[in-house]
Order: structure tokens, then C-alpha cells, then sequence
């Protein structure tokens, strides 16, 4: 499972903040369960096992320098850049 600070940095983009509004609530010890709750009737717990869940159905990135694999939800950063938010080593599926 990816750090728990990763996956307040992707409940914050789910929610539409900015990077800036999320390192607030972080910072300031605040926390997603009431947005979460709000928007999409889960708390941020919740959220975390959904988001862990579909992890594995994200698309794939490799990493320009390691060239490792891994899903993962994304930060667009535009130019066809983006930044993982929450990743995790990409396993090929079993054939059957």
C-alpha cells in the first residue's frame, strides 16, 4: 500500500483542490473525511480502499529514470507530462 500521505495528496486532487490547498489541510492537521463525506459519501479510510482497489485498473507509467513499471493515479502537469500521485509496481496480469 502506498504512504498514507499519498493518498491524502490524491483525496485532494479527487476533490479539486490545489496542490497548495491539500498541503494546507495537511500541514494544518485537518482532514478529508468531511470533503470526502461530502462529494462522495465515504470517509477518507474509505476512500483509501477504493483507491486502492482500482489502482491495479489505472494505466501503466514508466519511470524515465529507473524504467520500472507501475499504475498509477496521475497529476496532469500538461506538455503529456504528469507526476504519480499513489503507484504501485505494475504485475502482469495471468493468462489463463
Amino acid at each position: 500500500m502506498a504512504a498514507y500521505w499519498d493518498y491524502q495528496e490524491l483525496a485532494g486532487a479527487a476533490l479539486g483542490l490545489t496542490e497548495e490547498q491539500t498541503e494546507n489541510i495537511i500541514n494544518d492537521n485537518e482532514d478529508f473525511d468531511t470533503p470526502l463525506m461530502e462529494k462522495f459519501g465515504v470517509d477518507f479510510e474509505q476512500f483509501m480502499s477504493v483507491a486502492e482497489a482500482l489502482l491495479k485498473l489505472t494505466p501503466t507509467i514508466q519511470s524515465a529514470i529507473t524504467n520500472d513499471v507501475h499504475n498509477a493515479f496521475v497529476r496532469q502537469l500538461g506538455e503529456g507530462n504528469c507526476c504519480a500521485i499513489v503507484k504501485q509496481e505494475y504485475v502482469e496480469p495471468k493468462t489463463k
